[in-house]
């Protein structure tokens, strides 16, 4: 008997040990509409829409929600959200909505949109969860393969000027920005078309349209490049991109003949180009 009465003994401390020990304060959240980034491609807004739940064992006394914009470790913003309720007070479990809406215009490509909530209960013990909204800007994939072959002539040959047996006469390109200038016996000079605000010399391959734009704006922009060339035996290759519009070209010499004895099967001076631009036109900024 009295070895049952230790034992009681011993059950009834672990369990007032137990009672007395430190409750749990939970926050859980919950997308709505798959939400994971904003693309700051797709949208001038968007709006985000979370279920949260909070749980505590001894009652819900305190719950505050806060948007903090970051830049790596930076914080760009901090927007305490206004909570219109205190009916979670007191109990042990309390799901709400959390609706906001994003602005590209104050957002940029590698932010991140955190959605903080904390929780206390009626012992102070706190409880959070933090959310965060990834802001990209997809890239835009350029043309897989250059185009064909585009030439051009002199105004003054369009008459006469063949490659290959075809005969050109165009003068310009408005997709590619260019127009055939003057030449010289070494080299033909191409200037901008009305529609082309410039070129930029470049050497590197690309692949997105952005990166075009970044090359285009890093830049030294110009509205006449000379393209060197040596009778048919020759011509200097020149890699450039064009600002047609609010589109981005790269663009690239593939040919410079100027044969006026038709040798070669040529006849003229002849510029001959090839291009990659977007896939589909680039959303313009706001």
């Amino acid at each position: 008997m009295k070895n049952f009465k230790i034992v009681m003994i011993l059950v009834a401390a672990v369990a007032f040990f137990c009672s007395c020990g430190e409750k749990t304060v939970t926050v859980t959240m919950t997308e709505q509409n798959n939400v994971v980034t904003y693309d700051l491609a797709s949208a001038n807004s968007l709006v985000v829409n979370f279920t949260c739940t909070v749980k505590a064992e001894t009652g819900i006394k305190t719950i505050a929600i806060t948007q903090t914009i970051m830049n790596g470790e930076e914080t760009v913003a901090t927007n305490p959200f206004v909570f219109n309720t205190t009916e979670y007070e007191g109990m042990a479990e309390y799901s709400f909505p959390i609706e906001d809406t994003l602005f590209k215009s104050e957002l940029a490509a590698g932010y991140k949109v955190l959605y903080t909530v904390v929780a206390t209960d009626k012992k102070d013990i706190q409880g959070s969860y933090e959310y965060p909204i990834n802001v990209v800007e997809t890239a835009t994939a350029l043309s897989a393969n250059w185009s064909e072959t585009i030439y051009i002539t002199r105004a003054d040959q369009t008459s006469w000027a063949e490659i290959n047996g075809n005969r050109v006469t165009a003068t310009e390109n408005a997709i590619m920005g260019v127009k055939m200038g003057s030449n010289t016996g070494t080299e033909t000079k191409i200037n901008t078309t009305s529609n082309c605000e410039g070129f930029v010399v470049v050497e590197d391959e690309y692949t997105y349209n952005e990166q075009l734009a970044e090359a285009y704006t890093a830049g030294t922009a110009v509205t006449e490049l000379a393209i060197p060339f040596d009778y048919h035996r020759g011509f200097s290759p020149k890699t450039f991109i064009s600002k047609v519009g609010e589109e981005y070209v790269l663009v690239k010499v593939v040919s410079a003949d100027n044969s006026p004895a038709g040798s070669d099967n040529i006849s003229g001076t002849i510029l001959g180009f090839q291009y990659k631009k977007a896939e589909t036109a680039p959303v313009a900024a706001k």
